[in-house]
């Protein structure tokens, strides 16, 4: 495995709290931490999406802060995450996992599970960007586009979130077109900001998820139109620096989503996809193929 982070960039105990977990994610900007026992093997792997949740939970039960402290990583954390094992897998087998179990990060352990990095889409996805691919966005992105307006507050796309387990939403005006984006990155980065811990610790909760969405999501987003090519798409994510993109139609309107995970589990899918690693030269190849 010569692609990924080695080691991964944050290593949680299953005992840390919610509360310390959230914060190691936001200080690294990743949306997964690999959890070890005291040996460092493999525990379970623990995402951003599953922290919100965590959040909302929180929220319901009367105090985020008291809910994030209470309860541990591995209450919630997914236990004994698919895995390859250092030297027996290749690339291909990795997309194959993330393919046919939709998630967005491989663990990479030794013979005796001792966990040496994490591969997520991130990686794969960087590296079909390289190459022409000839599918369209529409035909890998996650629809219907569903919003929030910039004026609402942030427990509104805390709750679409969660439900539906997006990563990204399109934030839009009055008219019903793109003027923002939002991402789970975005919300717990608010939400892990000392003022607002402070707020929390007060128990503030209501004035924390008042705020407006405007607040914590980005302008000018990135757009792109369905009709264009998956690549197109990945150039710009990698462009940019960002991880999905707002789907719009002539009027710049959302018609849905696409992210790194919606082309690296759905392409395979879609266009039969193999992809090869050859170590000799250190160069990475893909090839479609036709049936």
């Amino acid at each position: 495995m010569l692609i990924g982070h080695y080691p991964p960039p944050v290593v949680l105990d299953p005992g840390q709290s919610l509360l310390e977990a959230m914060i190691a994610l936001d200080q690294r900007g990743v949306r997964h931490g690999v959890v070890v026992d005291g040996k460092g093997r493999l525990t379970g792997i623990l995402s951003i999406r599953r922290i919100l949740g965590a959040v909302r939970r929180g929220y319901e039960e009367g105090s985020i802060h008291g809910f994030l402290g209470r309860v541990r990583v591995e209450d919630i954390m997914w236990r004994n995450p698919p895995h390859v094992v250092i030297g027996e897998f290749g690339v291909e087998d990795v997309i194959y996992i993330m393919s046919r179990l939709n998630i967005g990060a491989v663990v990479v352990v030794d013979k005796d599970e001792k966990v040496l990095g994490i591969i997520s889409e991130k990686h794969i996805a960087g590296i079909m960007a390289l190459t022409s691919i000839h599918a369209a966005v529409h035909e890998v992105m996650t629809k219907p586009a569903r919003t929030v307006a910039s004026k609402d507050p942030i427990i509104s796309l805390l709750e679409l979130m969660d439900t539906h387990r997006y990563r990204h939403a399109p934030i839009v005006s009055e008219q019903g077109t793109l003027e923002a984006m939002a991402t789970a990155r975005d919300l717990l980065g608010y939400l892990a900001t000392e003022h607002t811990l402070s707020l929390l610790e007060k128990r503030e909760d209501r004035k924390v998820m008042n705020t407006a969405v405007e607040e914590v999501a980005v302008g000018n987003p990135a757009r792109i139109l369905p009709e264009a090519d998956i690549a197109q798409a990945l150039r710009l994510m990698r462009k940019r620096g960002i991880s999905g993109l707002a789907v719009v139609d002539s009027e710049n309107k959302p018609v849905g989503i696409v992210s790194e995970r919606d082309i690296v589990t759905k392409l395979p899918k879609l266009v039969g996809i193999e992809m090869f690693y050859d170590y000799v030269k250190s160069k990475l190849y893909i090839a479609r193929i036709i049936s």
